[in-house]
């Protein structure tokens, strides 16, 4: 039937005829979709209605390239027909535009083949970024269906000619129902009628993912998850590239109490870099509900916005005060005027729990105001931006502001709670901040003496434990993707949660690290030990990661952080691995250096969670 659609459902797979192509020829690709004699594109497609494709819009930073693009799809702008421009285009809402080089088909043309061309400004049609073709057909209803393949750049988008507008007819497909966001009926409760949404990547530590919720199908009051822990929609904002999604929605206002019932409130998106509330998408309905959660009749956002998601944060929930179990700070380094280097970064640590601030052994603060760029020994410090809570406001939440240009918070970095504790003293449950260099900074302008004497902190290092020995507490990682004879792709370590330390394994045998400059490892930047590995009765030693890139071994960007290292009875080693400094970047095993694997001396293996990541795309 003329102009059928198919809208996605939640769990964003299409119910339309999915092809898969990868690996497949052209030939084959197409052997697959005109196999079936009664399959026609014309009648099974997915509609992009995206405004920010149009060639009115002005260049940004959409990438196509992180979709799994499958069947084929119609180009619409605000409900009217739309096509892919003839001719060199730009704008688009990205850096590389793409543009049809060649004439659109007529209706006994059939289906044809096109190539894409990139246009990156200096060149209409870039000989690297224009190496790709797609299958397009014209269908009645003067209006065009194309068979988009992954690009082969970010940021690069496919354009539509916003010259080439003419009304769409969808008649036929029956009449699509428009969700109001009001819910009026009192007798009902979304606290106890409610979807869960338990998607990884909302969380406001993910990157992008390639998702868009306005291709999700909403419908009713949802609850946030993260990993099974319960979640709330972020009221705080977030750098763009966040959330999974290109443009990161978060609440503007607070949510509300128990008492307040029924709610509506704003949503705003990030523009880039951090500018907050740039977007206005359409505003939610959100209730608390008793049990410290709560619920949203989240919609479809306003379909404006380039790739937006909606965020999810969620805070640890302890029994522990606090005031009473945190890990000391005392880097000097941390001063608000100490500029002496800028190279110290905050995001290549694995932060845990919570923090209390000294400056040469004497209790301190976060600052409350501005703190100049490159102060903290960082390039971009990171100031509270609000006030200090007193004791009795208990735990608070306070958005982070990092400086930078003439900017005092061109950067929002990620929210982190604070509490004011009995003896004058404050503590932090500070987040590793999503970009470098950054650094959580010390007020050195009001320092008070305290006696810590009577507390009992805990430690961050593994070390500190007593009878602790990395060599029998470790995660195995068994990835054969990491090693040095493998080719180089897009693996990225930046996205995983790395904590404690790695044992890594090929096929069930001993590997190591490499110890020189290394190539393959299935990413892009090889990451290796600059350093021998240690000998059993050296103990804990902290060795260099070199990152080969650009031309350099170790590369002076991907080649900032350092780890621990150490040698374990049985012949292996074990790695204290944190999170590189950027992607895409991948810890290497030097295949050279294999040795039969003996567990008769570790007990239990922790097995690892971590897949690669080349895989996570979303199915439009």
């Amino acid at each position: 039937m003329e102009g059928s659609v198919q809208m996605p459902a939640l769990s964003l797979k299409i119910v339309a005829i999915v092809l898969i192509t990868s690996g497949l020829t052209e030939a084959q690709t197409a052997a697959l979709t005109t196999a079936n004699p009664g399959y026609d594109p014309c009648s099974n497609y997915t509609v992009l209605d995206q405004p920010w494709r149009a060639t009115n819009q002005s260049w940004y930073y959409a990438c196509d390239q992180y979709f799994e693009w499958s069947g084929w799809y119609r180009l619409l702008y605000y409900g009217m027909n739309i096509r892919m421009p003839e001719r060199c285009s730009s704008g688009c809402s990205t850096i590389i535009a793409l543009w049809l080089n060649g004439s659109h088909p007529q209706v006994q043309d059939g289906i044809v083949t096109r190539q894409i061309c990139g246009n990156t400004g200096g060149s209409c049609c870039n000989s690297i970024y224009s190496t790709i073709s797609i299958r397009v057909k014209a269908c009645p209803g003067n209006f065009s269906v194309y068979e988009f393949v992954e690009p082969v750049y970010c940021f690069s988008a496919y354009c539509a000619d916003i010259t080439t507008l003419t009304p769409a007819n969808f008649s036929t497909t029956g009449v699509v129902a428009t969700e109001t966001n009001i819910t009026t009926d009192s007798s009902f409760d979304p606290c106890y009628n409610y979807t869960a949404l338990d998607n990884y990547w909302r969380d406001i530590h993910t990157y992008y993912r390639g998702h868009d919720d306005t291709r999700v199908e909403w419908k009713g009051w949802y609850r946030l998850y993260l990993q099974g822990q319960s979640a709330q929609m972020s009221e705080w904002c977030v750098s763009f590239l966040t959330c999974g999604g290109f443009t990161p929605l978060v609440l503007r206002g607070s949510h509300p109490q128990v008492g307040d019932g029924i709610v509506t409130r704003e949503v705003t998106g990030t523009h880039w870099p951090s500018t907050c509330n740039y977007y206005r998408s359409n505003p939610i309905q959100v209730k608390a509900c008793p049990g410290n959660y709560y619920v949203y009749k989240l919609v479809k956002p306003d379909i404006s916005i380039p790739f937006p998601s909606y965020c999810a944060v969620s805070f640890s929930n302890s029994s522990v005060d606090p005031c009473s179990s945190y890990t000391d700070l005392n880097d000097t380094w941390r001063s608000s005027t100490d500029s002496t280097t800028t190279s110290h970064c905050d995001g290549s640590l694995n932060w845990v729990d919570w923090y209390r601030l000294f400056y040469q052994g004497q209790s301190a603060k976060m600052p409350e105001t501005c703190v100049s760029p490159y102060g903290c020994s960082t390039g971009t410090p990171l100031w509270l931006n609000g006030s200090h809570p007193s004791l009795q406001d208990g735990v608070v939440v306070r958005q982070i502001c990092g400086s930078s240009f003439s900017d005092c918070c061109y950067f929002k970095s990620l929210p982190i709670r604070v509490k004011a504790c009995p003896g004058n003293y404050y503590v932090y449950e500070f987040a590793r901040p999503n970009f470098c260099n950054a650094a959580y900074c010390t007020d050195t302008s009001n320092i008070t003496v305290t006696d810590a004497s009577t507390t009992t902190p805990q430690t961050a290092l593994s070390t500190a434990v007593s009878g602790y020995d990395p060599c029998n507490t470790y995660t195995v990682l068994d990835q054969p993707w990491r090693a040095t004879n493998e080719s180089l792709d897009n693996i990225c370590d930046q996205d995983f949660e790395w904590s404690g330390w790695y044992r890594l394994l090929y096929h069930g045998m001993n590997i190591r690290m490499p110890e020189r400059c290394s190539w393959g490892c299935t990413t892009a930047a090889p990451l290796w030990l600059n350093g021998s590995h240690p000998q059993i009765q050296d103990g804990i030693v902290t060795r260099q990661i070199c990152g080969n890139a650009g031309g350099s071994c170790c590369y002076s960007y991907y080649s900032t952080t350092s780890i621990r290292v150490k040698a374990c009875p049985g012949n292996f080693y074990v790695y204290e691995f944190i999170r590189p400094v950027s992607c895409n970047l991948a810890y290497c095993a030097d295949i050279t250096t294999l040795t039969p694997a003996n567990f008769s001396s570790t007990g239990v293996i922790q097995e690892t969670n971590i897949m690669q990541c080349t895989s996570i795309k979303l199915q439009l």
